[in-house]
């Protein structure tokens, strides 16, 4: 071992040593014999290092006993650039003992078996293969400690195979480079010969045509791989076919629901061209009522007419009637449970009545929603009558509201919602905390609210629990009083975007920007304190207690803003199997002015987080570490909830 001494060497230096032993100095061989035990245990030791730390010689499976049961230690992964160790380890069966139970020492590591081993070397392979590395190897040493296997996997990656050329043809003519689809196809050349890609144009190029009219198309793809020189040339041959129109629908499986509901979900009508989009938003249409489990739709294309497609739907409906329990924890509103019961088709044409029951130490409602699809007769615009009795107990107040809230929302796309509405309601504070009053100088603690609101929202991430892409944004607008009357007089706007991008080595940057002003119309006594903006704790920067970042009173009460500004970056990776971890820097501050963004006053806090995938979402704890230590606060904070940060 490097820095070590050997036996041989520790006996030369105590024979030298005795050596230079003279009578004349008997005395100081007494106090040194004084230090023998101390120099046997030194040696003793040293000899215990030396035997345990021993490397053990690389082998392979064959050097492997038979008959014995070996244990998986650590697998190692060496030579990997192009994809990370967590995506090469996820395409072994073999798995290391995770980490969550690593401590459990008494219990037994998985059980090593050589054959699945050996097919995991293969998988990884044909991992590389796929992903256009065709001349990747891999190779491995095993090393064994008593009964334990440790695997290391050595990857040499080779330079990939790019796209040589690639060409469409549509019939008998070959499609020019220029043409608009080749755009909507990854594999062009130069880039990397993916073969998820490749099969996935294949699909690019059958909804293309799908979407003309043509029910009847079919597509082959062929490649040829030079592995001498590493590129591949790529081609698709598209077969259209007649151009065909919709036929009748036939509908099985609605029982209970009327035919007519379904019919006017159906955005496309006999004797239109056929579109697969069409078939699609359809589909959407009908999963979006909330009566049915399953949405299948069948185009029969061999009914002898191959110019007119019928459509075979099948449905599967949902019991009428829907309880749903949930619950949780987090660190601000502790223990959190919602109740709904549903009627999801009250009094037929789709309507949907639900009594709701939320209870937390924050925020506690009681209320009923009737929701009705199809509004005025159109297929995306659907209305929503709320009536509520909200409970908010927070540091600065306690509120208690009536609110009734019609509203009329109307769905672009997908993506892309717009609502309007009114607000009525009638509010009213209670503890309100002294020194508050006068900071601000005195504001209405009760009366009745009304005026409009208004938002928009689009979302084009790829997952509601785990984002990996895409982009939520988010615009809510409120005015009260003027012309609408109550008590309160004022304006409120806010403005939050969340974005997602995948950076490479399963690496997620998660960042989020948001923005508020809003102002008293006339005196700033009619502003409601409970529409004011407040910052800190989770949902806003972390690091800081709940509602404790900006402006406070005397005794260090939230005093709220007029003006609101924070923001986010996280780096998100997972660690094992279900386990992840993030990165984070939050920033925000709030002014008591409108239209004051107080940029150049913003805190600053960051830390770590761990995260353990479930269905319902991540199970997170973040700990959040603020730059400066607030006045009357801790200098960090622990935050546990269900679900991602944003």
């Amino acid at each position: 071992m490097p820095g070590a001494i050997s036996l041989r060497d520790m006996n030369l230096c105590c024979a030298n040593l005795s050596d230079r032993v003279s009578p004349s100095r008997v005395r100081s061989n007494l106090r040194a014999s004084r230090l023998l035990p101390l120099w046997f245990g030194l040696a003793l030791s040293l000899m215990l290092l030396l035997l345990t730390c021993r490397p053990t010689r690389a082998e392979k499976i064959d050097d492997l006993k038979p008959g014995r049961t070996y244990q998986v230690g650590k697998i190692s992964i060496t030579g990997n650039h192009a994809f990370s160790d967590s995506r090469l380890l996820a395409q072994m069966k073999t798995k290391m003992r995770p980490i969550y139970q690593s401590y459990q020492f008494w219990k037994k590591r998985p059980e090593f078996d050589s054959d699945v081993f050996t097919a995991d070397l293969q998988r990884i392979r044909q991992f590389y293969v796929a992903h256009g590395y065709f001349q990747a190897k891999v190779e491995y040493n095993l090393s064994t400690s008593q009964e334990v296997v440790n695997a290391s996997i050595q990857v040499t990656e080779n330079p990939p195979v790019t796209v040589q050329s690639l060409q469409i043809q549509v019939d008998n003519a070959v499609l020019p480079p220029e043409q608009p689809i080749y755009r909507s196809i990854k594999l062009k050349p130069g880039v990397i010969f993916d073969q998820t890609e490749y099969h996935r144009a294949e699909d690019v190029l059958r909804e293309h045509f799908l979407d003309t009219g043509h029910a009847h198309v079919t597509v082959d793809r062929r490649a040829h791989v030079n592995l001498a020189q590493n590129q591949a040339r790529i081609w698709y041959r598209v077969h259209p076919g007649v151009s065909a129109v919709f036929g009748n629908t036939e509908i099985v499986g609605a029982d209970h629901v009327a035919a007519e509901i379904v019919s006017r979900a159906l955005t496309y009508k006999p004797g239109e061209r056929f579109s697969q989009q069409q078939i699609e938003k359809s589909r959407a249409n009908l999963l979006m009522l909330g009566l049915f489990a399953l949405v299948r739709f069948d185009p029969q294309l061999h009914t002898g007419n191959p110019q007119v497609v019928p459509i075979k739907l099948t449905l599967r409906e949902k019991p009428k009637h829907q309880i749903q329990v949930g619950g949780g924890y987090n660190t601000e509103s502790q223990f959190v449970a919602d109740f709904q019961w549903s009627d999801l088709n009250w009094q037929g044409d789709g309507r949907q009545l639900s009594l709701i029951a939320d209870y937390s130490s924050i925020d506690s409602a009681l209320g009923a929603s009737l929701m009705q699809p199809f509004l005025f007769g159109l297929p995306n615009a659907t209305g929503y009558l709320d009536l509520r009795e909200d409970i908010q107990q927070v540091p600065t107040f306690t509120l208690f509201a009536t609110r009734f809230l019609p509203r009329f929302q109307y769905a672009f796309t997908p993506e892309l919602v717009a609502y309007i509405g009114f607000r009525l309601e009638y509010a009213k504070l209670t503890a309100i905390d002294p020194t508050v009053v006068r900071a601000l100088h005195g504001f209405r603690q009760s009366g009745f609210l009304s005026g409009p609101f208004a938002g928009l929202s689009m979302n084009t991430s790829d997952d509601p629990y785990y984002p990996h892409r895409g982009y939520v944004l988010n615009i809510d607008a409120m005015q009260g009083g003027a012309i609408w009357g109550g008590a309160f007089n004022f304006y409120r706007v806010e403005a939050e975007l969340k974005h997602y991008e995948a950076i490479g080595w399963n690496t997620i940057l998660a960042t989020r920007f948001k923005v508020g002003t809003g102002d008293s119309l006339g005196s700033k006594y009619n502003y409601p304190l409970f529409y004011r903006f407040y910052a800190g704790g989770e949902g806003s920067v972390r690091g800081y207690g709940y509602w404790l970042l900006g402006p406070q009173s005397s005794d260090h009460t939230p005093l709220g803003g007029l003006s609101d500004i924070e923001g986010s970056f996280e780096l998100r990776h997972p660690i094992w199997q279900q386990i992840g971890g993030a990165l984070f820097l939050d920033f925000g501050q709030l002014s008591l002015r409108p239209y004051d963004l107080p940029i150049s006053n913003l805190d600053f806090a960051a830390g770590p987080a761990v995260s353990y995938t479930t269905p319902v979402g991540p199970l997170r704890i973040d700990l959040g570490i603020p730059f400066k230590k607030p006045p009357g606060q801790q200098a960090w904070q622990v935050y546990f909830s269900i679900g991602q940060f944003f």
